[in-house]
């Protein structure tokens, strides 16, 4: 999944219950899930940046050349690419011995389904509960807006604000 020449930044969807914040984030020094669950960062620095109500997506609410996006107001980010929400430490996320499990998810105000890539080991509504990251890793997702089924982001990627899940379910379990 991984290209053996680091990408300088990446395109993402950040997705609050109100605003559709669409943008670049370097990942010169860190890859973006790292950089959302660094514990001592309560913003994440975002460029070319375009805003817009989710209700209103056609309504252009601002371009700036950057802005900083609060982290814990985060729903969900949403990436074309599953490798984008990879962390320097793959090895959660990645292995040949990792099976996929179908999960979904209810977060802010979004229906989120996708696969977790998991050693058979993880239970999966435990890592949930007990892992110490904000943000978990979901590929192959899509999230659809519960106020408007039609509206719906699809990636390769969705990084899943924790503090922001009203259910989870495992659907293999």
């Amino acid at each position: 999944m991984t290209s053996p020449l680091r990408q300088q930044a990446v395109n993402a969807e950040f997705l609050t219950r109100s605003y559709r914040i669409s943008g670049e984030v370097s990942v010169r020094s860190d890859p973006l899930l790292d950089q959302l669950n660094d514990h001592l960062a309560l913003f994440v620095h975002v460029e070319r940046v375009f805003v817009s109500p989710l209700l209103d997506p056609a309504t252009l609410t601002g371009n700036f050349r950057s802005v900083e996006v609060r982290k814990d107001t985060l729903g969900l980010v949403v990436l074309k690419r599953a490798e984008d929400g990879l962390p320097h430490r793959q090895g959660r996320y990645i292995g040949r011995d990792h099976i996929e499990r179908p999960v979904v998810t209810v977060a802010a105000g979004f229906e989120v389904r996708g696969v977790m890539s998991l050693h058979p080991s993880v239970n999966v509504a435990e890592l949930i509960r007990t892992t110490p990251e904000q943000f978990v890793l979901i590929f192959d997702a899509s999230a659809t807006l519960t106020a408007r089924r039609e509206v719906v982001f699809n990636g390769g990627a969705i990084l899943l604000n924790r503090s922001q899940i009203e259910v989870f379910a495992a659907l293999d379990e």
